[in-house]
């Protein structure tokens, strides 16, 4: 387990040239992060505009070029994040402060959008993979989670909410979460709670906390509803009940082409098990480190 308290950051640039330069000495802030349905993670840096290797900052930390930053702890330090700048901006009548963005590989595959078809019979992890390719990117997929997905014309989307759409599916089915993110080259799609180290947020090293409860989100009724008839009604199939203390808060599933009512249930019970209770979300701040 770390204690965040004794992590240190430092940021490494990679100029177009390839030159390498460590902008420890300007940097102002710093923070990335990963949000809800989407695959890139982005970090925000703010430096001031010094001179790094001879040259104004602003000069050499041009769009795309790479930026890296690791965390030191024990006796190394570890790359935490490596992304390309995707967008700067520099205040020059006051603070003289460049703001950069920067989104690892992913970015792409949120930023670009396809038509691809499979037939009915293929894995999870095949169509992914399969996705993926097209981009260059491998897929590790270590999720112990998985389905045979019925026929898939994914139309106009995004390559991410392709993917995003099928890991869902999953999740809708079993009530699994997953973790999707890139590392070494690779999309990772791993269990959920399962990363290593372990980070440590106690008193000492935490100024505050924040916990949300929202039940935006809460799902507490089922219905199944199976095909249409000539008359344009629905069947309803089976209805499956949550936790209806909130009030009834209900969802659909429709049980399109060959899918059996069973595996419909079995659907509304893994929904019921991810979205059947208020929505949690805590926020933690802790002191601004050392770089």
């Amino acid at each position: 387990m770390i204690d965040i308290s004794t992590v240190e950051y430092e940021v490494e640039l990679v100029s177009e040239s390839g030159t390498r330069s460590l902008l420890n000495d300007a940097l102002l802030s710093l923070e990335w992060e990963e949000n809800i349905n989407e695959l890139a993670q982005r970090a925000t840096l703010t430096f001031a505009n010094l001179k790094i290797g001879g040259s104004w900052l602003i000069e050499t930390a041009k769009i795309n070029c790479m930026i890296q930053i690791y965390g030191k702890w024990g006796g190394g330090k570890t790359l935490v994040f490596d992304g390309t700048i995707w967008e700067w901006n520099y205040a020059s009548s006051t603070q003289k402060e460049l703001t950069i963005t920067a989104y690892d590989y992913l970015i792409r595959l949120q930023q670009s959008k396809d038509f691809k078809y499979y037939s009915a019979g293929m894995s999870t992890q095949a169509i992914i993979s399969d996705i993926c390719g097209d981009w260059g990117v491998s897929v590790s997929y270590q999720w112990g989670q998985s389905m045979t997905h019925e026929k898939k014309a994914l139309s106009g989307l995004t390559i991410s909410d392709m993917i995003i759409g099928l890991l869902e599916e999953v999740k809708q089915q079993t009530g699994e979460k997953y973790i999707a993110y890139y590392k070494d080259g690779q999309l990772q799609i791993v269990d959920y709670g399962t990363n290593s180290p372990i980070y440590k947020f106690d008193g000492k090293n935490t100024v505050s906390t924040k916990d949300k409860l929202s039940i935006n989100d809460l799902v507490t009724k089922v219905k199944v509803i199976g095909k249409q008839d000539d008359e344009g009604r629905f069947s309803v199939d089976a209805v499956v009940d949550g936790d209806t203390s909130y009030g009834v808060l209900q969802e659909i599933i429709r049980r399109d082409g060959d899918k059996a009512v069973g595996t419909a249930i079995a659907e509304a019970n893994a929904l019921l098990k991810t979205r059947g209770k208020p929505d949690e979300l805590i926020q933690i701040t802790v002191p601004d480190l050392k770089p």
